[in-house]
């Protein structure tokens, strides 16, 4: 009589940690010409930065991109002043497929009081320190954090483009040091235990 035994059972369940991919893309500089705010949406937008990402190795990914960037700008001699900057974060697929994912906007208004700045004063700037106003350089850090759930995994590049921008009497407006980073998590797709 034989002692072998069969296990028909199925193997025991493997908890599958995440596992994470990081992707540091590059950005660029730009700057921009005067847009009045008839003529502020761009038919060409701004690219500032681009990722690229492959999380075909994972299953069900979540994904985290990180934007950051400076904004500089001078007030021109003339006034008021506008400077409004929407963002837009795209998606393209290896195909082309291009899918927006959200828009974020860096607005200021700057006006005057006596041939000063009153942006100057709300800084906490002390005016009577100040020569002539247009001397003055604003900059400004801006920047975003956007996640999503991917279904269907692949290689994805994500673009930070400005899609509109009003420049109105505004010297010299720049969008520079634009970096931006994604980061996916998920469990692998295929198992090797």
């Amino acid at each position: 009589m034989s002692t072998y035994k069969m296990n028909c059972s199925p193997p025991p369940h493997h908890h599958h940690l995440n596992q994470t991919i990081l992707a540091c893309g590059s950005g660029t500089g730009v700057v921009l010409p005067d847009h009045s705010e008839s003529r502020s949406q761009l038919f060409n937008p701004y690219v500032v930065a681009s990722v690229a990402i492959d999380t075909s190795m994972l299953v069900h990914p979540t994904i985290k991109i990180d934007f950051s960037s400076l904004i500089t700008y001078k007030e021109a001699d003339s006034y008021p002043s506008d400077l409004r900057l929407t963002f837009q974060l795209t998606k393209v697929s290896e195909n082309g497929a291009r899918v927006g994912l959200g828009t974020w906007n860096f607005e200021r208004f700057i006006k005057f009081y006596g041939g000063l700045c009153s942006s100057l004063q709300d800084a906490g700037v002390n005016i009577n320190n100040i020569g002539s106003y247009t001397d003055v350089q604003f900059v400004d850090s801006f920047g975003f954090t956007f996640c999503e759930c991917q279904e269907c995994p692949g290689c994805h590049t994500y673009v930070v483009e400005i899609i509109n921008a009003e420049t109105k009497n505004v010297d010299h407006p720049a969008v520079s040091n634009g970096a931006i980073t994604a980061l996916a998590v998920g469990p692998l797709a295929y198992n090797n235990d």
